[in-house]
């Protein structure tokens, strides 16, 4: 269980995962107007770390 436990906390969806139960639970609300901007923007962030990350070969499985 310990070493189960190393491994998700190193894990950098984990802690994706925790900010965001964190931010739903805690009511963050925001603006209507950063609403409608906050799916461009968070598909602006996924972008920039597609283009920044280290991966395979094009077609390579997991790349």
């Amino acid at each position: 269980m310990d070493s189960w436990l190393r491994t998700q906390i190193t894990q950098p969806s984990t802690w994706r995962g925790i900010f965001l139960m964190l931010s739903a639970g805690l009511g963050v609300s925001v603006s209507a107007e950063l609403q409608a901007a906050l799916p461009n923007l968070a598909i602006a962030a996924l972008g920039l770390w597609e283009a920044i990350r280290k991966g395979g070969r094009f077609g390579d499985p997991g790349a």
